[in-house]
């Protein structure tokens, strides 16, 4: 299974399990090579999209253009807060807001200072049920892979705001595998299914089905721009206080390359290495993921304030409801560089 949904799936409900771990390390700032160029260690998850950005800047050298050497830290998604919060790498691409609440919670300050992903999830209805809209859910069967999961939270929260819609009394609720959803679909054991990507995208192409709500456009559209970011570009606090000028170009290095990305149209993640790293089921499945991206799209191309102010206003709708988090933390977990 791609690494990029489990991640997702189990960020809030691993970070809970893994807070009991030490905090430790310097990390970045080291020189490397003839050029003696700083190192930035950039942790990132096996089969996961966020690491294509920081393998085109190494593959393009927009790192050293930028004034660094970009080093790619891969690490098991089960232990990725841990493994970052211990300093083994300076700059995460796979933690979200909730995780790093959850970490601030536990006493070790981490925040996030961009975006890497948009929230690459939806709800797909399978076109023999006859649902169009998030509505036409009510009473029926829909399948999802855990309540507790960050896909499922984050539609619960959003069908409660826009719709007034309670997901465990309102939708007739059916759990299994997020990979096997789109098979119970496509069998008619359930009306729609709750997925990440590419497992709703997968459920589009063989229920047949069509996404009924995406989360990314629907919360875009209801706050006028901002959308929650599957995974964001964090730090240890410790480190940015150290490296803070290395984490602003960092950060400029990673949306050049997300630039690269726009400028083709997603075209690039069809070449090998990069189609690799997806490891896609098929080019049927690569060419419509591209689709896919190009439309929602999958990378945020800045970040601002309004990131910034739109992701603790996300957060406390979650501690409101005290859904993963109990309380918002004292510090914001997510900063404007900037203006911080």
């Amino acid at each position: 299974m791609p690494q990029f949904g489990k991640k997702f799936a189990t960020a809030a409900l691993g970070a809970m399990l893994l807070m009991t771990t030490a905090c430790g390390g310097d990390g970045g700032g080291n020189a490397s090579g003839d050029n003696s160029l700083p190192v930035v260690r950039f942790q990132v998850l096996e089969s996961d999209p966020a690491s294509i950005p920081l393998q085109i800047m190494i593959d393009q050298g927009i790192d050293e253009k930028f004034g660094f050497k970009a080093e790619q830290v891969v690490v098991d998604p089960d232990a990725s807060l841990s493994t970052f919060l211990l300093g083994e790498s300076d700059i995460a691409t796979d933690q979200d807001g909730i995780s790093l609440a959850i970490a601030q919670q536990e006493g070790k300050n981490a925040v996030g200072f961009a975006g890497a992903l948009n929230m690459m999830t939806g709800v797909v209805a399978s076109d023999s049920s006859g649902i169009n809209d998030p509505e036409g859910l009510r009473g029926r069967r829909v399948g999802h892979f855990g309540m507790d999961t960050g896909t499922t939270t984050a539609i619960n929260v959003m069908f409660e705001e826009l719709y007034g819609i309670n997901i465990s009394n309102d939708l007739d609720l059916r759990e299994a595998g997020a990979a096997a959803l789109p098979e119970l679909m496509a069998a008619g054991q359930v009306d729609a299914i709750f997925d990440y990507e590419p497992f709703a995208l997968r459920a589009t192409m063989i229920g047949p089905g069509k996404y009924i709500f995406q989360p990314a456009k629907a919360w875009a559209e209801h706050t006028g721009g901002y959308s929650p970011n599957l995974a964001l570009l964090a730090a240890r606090t410790e480190w940015l206080d150290q490296n803070r000028d290395l984490a602003i170009k960092a950060r400029d290095a990673w949306f050049e390359a997300v630039k690269v990305i726009g400028d083709s149209n997603y075209e690039i993640l069809k070449e090998q290495k990069y189609a690799d790293i997806l490891a896609l089921r098929d080019e049927a499945e690569l060419d419509a993921f591209v689709k896919y991206c190009a439309d929602l799209p999958c990378y945020p191309t800045d970040w601002s304030q309004q990131d910034v102010d739109g992701t603790m206003q996300w957060l406390q709708l979650f501690a409101d409801r005290k859904l993963l988090i109990e309380a918002m933390p004292a510090q914001p977990v997510a900063v404007d560089l900037e203006q911080s």
